[in-house]
């Protein structure tokens, strides 16, 4: 029993080695499977990164350049607001500009305006030296307002050219020269009607002096020049100013903002700067010149929003994922600048990738035991079924073995009758009829033990050259004799031709399609044709005229125990072991046989044997 259990033993043990190599293959398929999915969510991850950090950097560099113009204006303009603009030229913050007013309780522009207001400016020339700048800025305010009064045009435009070419000639000190020329202008005011442009010009635009230099407006002067005033001073100058702007139909609401507005802070920068950086006041900026810079007051967080909203609304990000600067407590280089994103949907891709490495990982455990147990099943269910066959070969062996001597005893005691009563009145053909179906049970009984001793693989073969011509022949008389239909041979190739083997069993594998002609057909004479050629191996075909073999059974027809049930004949005896003993045969000696062809008028077997 374990010689039969030994190759299907054997062919479990391949198949399971090939199972543990596939599921080992499959592991490692899903492990490559989850890596793979891991990387492509982070590649995807550092690509949006990536994008937002270069989109965060353009929307910088953008930002920039569309303030650099307001940057060069304010540079030159302290009514341009500044709070947001940052420039350093030769190591010196210009921009926010962070002067102030100056404590104390002094008001020298206050004082200096009311005694101007009181006394008058010729007055108070008497009291300087006529050398002085300062002595004869009063005489020509003084010969302005005399114009001024007598109403000589002529003389109060010649008398004022006069006075802003002194104002560009010489530089007083700017509280001087301010309250001075506003004293001047109020008293403008309100004696004539001066021209709306050479106001603007006086008081906010400036005007170009005749030697080339520049007479600044009074809103400018005090917004530049506001660290030469004390508070009280800075704030009755602002005041009279607009009040006077007013007046003349000047701007002044930039120029009040920008007096009311606190002094910008001052950014700890360190110079040279070797590129742009995004400081942590909220700075992003740029190196200008070597100890120079540029910059803009950036929101950090309403540029990373603004960057989300473009990824979301171009379905890079979905609404829950954000964007965050990595670093936002030191300077940051605009190079190592980095963009983090926080994305819940890729948080649950990772997770489901785990999940379904885990669940394959467990199919492939619950696989393993199932293939296990299958196998074990199916060695027990081969073993039963072995031992079952080896029990029903037994039998079948013992049975057909006790049915040999009967057997022989009943066609002797047959063949004796039919000697002594042979021809009487009343006998019949009932001796004859028993030696026949003697006969059949006898070659019935032959081809159980045959099958049976090739199935345990008993039989033990000889080898010798056997003619095919006689052997055929005997075997055609035999079954010719034992049937009662006329059986009509012929032949071809036959004369001469011999194939190697064991006679007994060739005889056999003859007697059972002879046997199988003269059973399945409803013709008479029973006709057969045997064809051989010899081309290295040894062909022979061999044809009956019964009523042929469906083509779906050419197959079904060679195993064990099957028989084909024909409603055209009538029953007959047979074991269904016929044809399964003659491929058997075959395949002992190395051969094949085949059904060549078939038809209700007949079928040609086809049989190979190999070169000796």
């Amino acid at each position: 029993m374990w010689r039969r259990l030994l190759p299907v033993l054997a062919g479990i043990g391949l198949g399971l080695a090939v199972l543990a190599v596939g599921l080992g293959s499959l592991h490692g398929i899903f492990a490559r499977e989850r890596e793979e999915g891991r990387r492509a969510l982070e590649d995807r991850r550092r690509a949006l990164e990536l994008y937002a950090r270069q989109a965060l950097t353009d929307s910088l560099r953008r930002a920039l350049e569309e303030a650099g113009p307001r940057l060069q204006q304010a540079a030159v303009d302290p009514l341009v607001p500044d709070s947001d603009l940052l420039l350093f030229r030769a190591g010196r913050q210009l921009l926010p500009r962070t002067s102030a007013p100056r404590g104390g309780p002094a008001a020298p522009a206050q004082m200096l305006h009311g005694a101007l207001e009181a006394r008058g400016p010729g007055t108070l020339a008497a009291e300087e030296d006529p050398e002085e700048p300062w002595a004869q800025r009063l005489l020509l305010m003084d010969r302005f307002l005399a114009a001024l009064k007598s109403a000589d045009a002529s003389g109060v435009e010649r008398t004022l050219r006069e006075w802003l070419s002194h104002r560009a000639r010489f530089v007083l000190p700017v509280a001087k020269d301010t309250v001075a020329a506003l004293w001047l202008l109020e008293r403008f005011q309100a004696g004539g009607r001066p021209d709306p442009l050479l106001m603007r010009s006086l008081l906010r635009d400036g005007v170009q002096g005749v030697s080339g230099a520049r007479v600044e407006g009074l809103q400018r002067v005090l917004l530049d020049r506001r660290e030469a005033f004390g508070h009280a001073d800075f704030a009755f100058l602002r005041a009279r100013i607009a009040q006077l702007s007013e007046l003349t139909h000047v701007d002044y609401v930039d120029f009040n903002q920008r007096a009311a507005a606190e002094p910008g802070m001052s950014v700890p920068l360190s110079l040279p700067l070797a590129e742009a950086e995004l400081r942590p006041e909220g700075w992003y900026v740029e190196p200008l010149g070597k100890d120079g810079a540029r910059g803009i007051q950036v929101g950090a967080t309403a540029l990373i929003e603004r960057v989300r909203e473009q990824m979301r609304e171009r379905a890079l990000l979905d609404d829950e994922d954000r964007l965050a600067l990595s670093r936002t407590d030191t300077p940051a280089l605009l190079s190592t600048l980095a963009v983090a994103l926080e994305s819940p949907r890729t948080v649950a891709a990772v997770s489901e990738l785990e999940s379904r490495y885990r669940l394959k990982t467990l199919l492939l455990g619950f696989s393993g035991a199932l293939a296990l147990a299958i196998v074990g099943l199916a060695v027990l269910a081969h073993e039963r079924k072995v031992r079952f066959l080896a029990l029903r070969s037994e039998f079948v062996s013992t049975v057909s073995h006790e049915l040999r001597t009967p057997l022989s005893a009943i066609r002797v005691m047959a063949e004796t009758l039919e000697r002594r009563v042979g021809g009487m009145p009343g006998a019949g053909n009932y001796p004859s009829r028993i030696i026949a179906e003697a006969d059949a049970l006898g070659r019935l009984v032959e081809n159980i033990l045959t099958y049976n001793r090739l199935e345990k693989g008993r039989w033990e073969a000889r080898r010798e050259q056997v003619p095919l011509e006689p052997l055929i022949q005997r075997v055609v008389e035999d079954a010719a004799a034992q049937n009662a239909a006329r059986v009509e041979l012929k032949a071809e190739g036959l004369a001469g031709l011999s194939v190697p083997g064991d006679p007994e069993l060739l005889r056999m594998l003859f007697s059972n399609l002879v046997h199988n002609a003269c059973r399945y057909t409803t013709r008479s004479p029973v006709e057969l044709r045997v064809e051989a050629r010899k081309d290295g191996a040894t062909v022979v075909r061999f044809s009956d005229n019964g009523v042929g073999i469906p083509r779906e059974s050419w197959e079904a027809v060679f195993e064990e125990f099957r028989r084909l049930r024909r409603e055209e004949l009538p029953a007959r005896g047979g074991s269904g072991l016929g044809l399964a003993i003659c491929r058997r045969i075959l395949s002992l000696h190395g051969g094949t046989l085949r059904v060549a062809a078939s038809s209700p008028e007949g079928t040609t077997f086809e049989m190979t044997f190999p070169p000796a």
